[in-house]
């Protein structure tokens, strides 16, 4: 099998979890780390092995030895980042979301198609085991309800990723949402809590609450129920858990991740191992498929366009929040020439 050898750019959480699920990938190394502040990095060398650190992170896009890189920054660097990797060669490992605006997304998306390169944008919730059990139980489902409880700008792209690329196939018609301001979270977007309601044209829909702080001790993080003609399932406690119903009685299906979230940490305070091949959200599968994708020259499950989309699809949340109009979804992708990833 090819060595493929990755630079990380950004030394954060993020960026120490994909380190260490890569050192579970057959055949993955992490050879150079950049950060902005240098002693970050310097420390990843030291816990991690590789060849170098650097506060520069052109560095690393640069260097011919690499194949790729992990791109662990605040969304604000990923268009840059993004497009000089792509133009560089380089293959692209994107923590979520991918930029903060849907015009940075589209000059992203066509850098990095006209290069060539595969790109993977980190939507971790998609290979989850408990979610692709949920798409096998009931694969296309009537209606559909999700909650998050955390900020829009770095949540909701993970379940509404779901809802319009995993679960719900057909592409969307509108969408209606109500909400504003009120916990003070995500002040350069003009709401941090919502109520959405997303209709798709085979006339499936979806319910999608985004409710800042107002946390649930039973539904934790975020939950997903999905209701078909003879049954539902419910995807719980931030998808360690799936659930079929087909009565109203006990569940006739239930599985639940059991395994630990987290290893103790090294004697430096770095966990040994964050969600890797134990894990429950995806975060290992997705390193996974993108050294298949290379190798294999085929498309990643997670795509440029689906970052793209996802965003957009917030973009029109947030749009009807502020009008208190329904939005017609095509109309409204039609100012970028756009398409849905349903409609290619």
């Amino acid at each position: 099998m090819k060595p493929l050898r990755f630079g990380c750019i950004g030394c954060g959480s993020m960026g120490n979890l994909h380190v260490l699920n890569s050192m579970h990938v057959p055949a993955m190394s992490i050879a150079a780390y950049a950060d902005v502040r240098l002693e970050r990095a310097q420390k990843f060398l030291g816990l991690y092995g590789g060849e170098y650190a650097t506060d520069d992170p052109d560095k690393v896009i640069r260097d011919p030895s690499l194949d790729g890189v992990l791109i662990q920054t605040g969304e604000q660097h990923h268009p840059r980042l993004g497009i000089a990797a792509a133009r560089a060669g380089k293959h692209i490992f994107m923590e979520k979301p991918i930029a903060p605006t849907v015009d940075e997304a589209i000059a992203l998306e066509v850098a990095v198609r006209q290069s060539g390169v595969k790109y993977l944008i980190g939507l971790c919730n998609r290979l989850a085991p408990a979610v692709q059990r949920a798409k096998e139980l009931l694969p296309n489902p009537w209606m559909s309800v999700g909650q998050c409880t955390d900020t829009v700008s770095g949540q909701a792209c993970h379940n509404l990723d779901l809802i319009v690329h995993k679960f719900h196939e057909a592409p969307i018609t509108r969408i209606f949402a109500s909400g504003g301001t009120y916990y003070g979270l995500d002040p350069h977007l003009p709401a941090d809590s919502f109520i959405a309601t997303l209709c798709f044209a085979d006339g499936s829909q979806a319910c999608y609450v985004q409710h800042g702080k107002a946390y649930n001790a039973l539904l934790k993080k975020y939950s997903l129920q999905l209701f078909g003609k003879d049954r539902c399932v419910f995807l719980a406690n931030r998808y360690k858990e799936c659930h079929l119903s087909t009565q109203l009685a006990a569940p006739d299906f239930s599985t639940t991740f059991s395994g630990p979230d987290f290893s103790p940490p090294n004697p430096e305070g770095h966990f040994r191992d964050v969600r890797g091949p134990h894990g429950y959200m995806g975060h290992h599968a997705e390193l996974v498929a993108l050294c298949s994708a290379i190798r294999e020259n085929s498309e990643p499950p997670m795509t440029v366009e689906h970052g793209r989309h996802v965003l957009q699809v917030e973009k029109a949340i947030l749009e009807s929040v502020q009008t208190a109009q329904v939005i017609d979804y095509p109309k409204f992708l039609a100012q970028w020439n756009c398409r849905q990833p349903a409609e290619a």
